[in-house]
């Protein structure tokens, strides 16, 4: 049984998306809103309450459970030392044989990155475990929690302030269809942490191209300052948490952390990776044009977090 934490992330969608498509594992999608999960996925998928912060939704969500993907939705070291800490000692208690998890690069050399003390827990636990490491979401272009997709949309720009640093773009659909691989045969990668990146080091402008290209109409990259990009999020409602975590990633992008480049993904999915222009043709209907005076949805950039890196490299 695949207990799948996080499912209405980035890597959580395309995981879930994946064991209802295929329906030839037993899986169990956790979230704080179950009801949610199965106005997403279907009437009849198999959901379960779990709250990290709630320790007591945390037994039934586990029970019959052999393997978690388990994804950190909140982004605090204390958080980590309070809940996400406990909850592997949890797994481990009720017998869950391997845990995958869900992180950034550089997290096992940094005790400041909040996944620092979840990955310690993990390796300590003696569950049988994979740490998967992943750069820059592509996805981040396209969820409303970081309303980047707003800017396309309405304005034709990017609105990022990663001047040109390079970005190792990763389409979460190849980190879900990796992550399941890895639950289907775990003996290989037991006690592997893996840096899995796109093919490709983009900068932003680079990006605004191959969106010009696919979408028909010039979108321009308008690396804005901090500040302004600040400023801009705020008025839009998007929350301090993930404000901060995003304007932390785009420092860490000016000045190139978020380049480096690995291999290591391809061999995990047995097929070359997603290209940046095969995941704007994936999404090209999310930027379609709006007018600039366009109403926007409350509820922007107000989800439980961000999927954005990331510290080290």
């Amino acid at each position: 049984m695949i207990l799948v934490t996080g499912p209405n992330g980035n890597v959580g969608t395309e995981l879930s998306q994946l064991l209802v498509s295929r329906g030839d594992a037993p899986y169990r999608l956790a979230s704080r809103h179950p009801a949610s999960l199965r106005q997403k996925f279907g009437a009849d998928v198999p959901v379960v309450a779990l709250d990290f912060l709630d320790h007591g939704t945390w037994p039934a969500a586990l029970a019959g459970v052999d393997t978690v993907f388990l994804l950190f939705p909140l982004p605090h070291p204390q958080t980590a030392k309070q809940h996400m800490v406990p909850f592997v000692h949890a797994c481990r208690d009720a017998g869950v044989k391997h845990i995958v998890y869900l992180s950034v690069p550089g997290a096992e050399r940094y005790p400041v990155i909040p996944h620092h003390h979840t990955e310690k827990a993990i390796r300590e636990s003696g569950v049988g475990y994979t740490i998967l490491q992943a750069s820059y979401f592509s996805q981040n272009l396209v969820r409303d929690i970081s309303t980047h997709w707003v800017d396309v949309a309405k304005f034709d720009e990017i609105y990022i302030p990663a001047k040109d640093g390079l970005h190792s773009f990763i389409d979460s659909r190849d980190v879900g269809e990796a992550a399941l691989n890895v639950m289907r045969d775990p003996a290989p990668h037991r006690g592997r942490t893996y840096v899995i990146t796109g093919p490709e080091n983009l900068t932003f402008g680079d990006v605004a191209r191959i969106m010009s290209e696919e979408l028909g109409r010039p979108i321009r990259y308008a690396n804005p300052s901090l500040p302004a990009f600040w400023w801009r999020m705020h008025r839009r409602g998007v929350t301090g948490d993930v404000l901060f975590f995003m304007c932390v990633t785009y420092v860490l992008g000016r000045s190139g952390k978020n380049g480096p480049m690995t291999d290591e993904l391809r061999p995990l999915l047995g097929r070359e990776p997603y290209t940046m222009r095969d995941f704007v043709r994936a999404h090209r209907d999310k930027w379609k044009s709006l007018p600039r005076d366009a109403p926007l949805d409350p509820s922007l950039g107000r989800g439980p977090g961000w999927a954005g890196p990331k510290a080290g490299g």
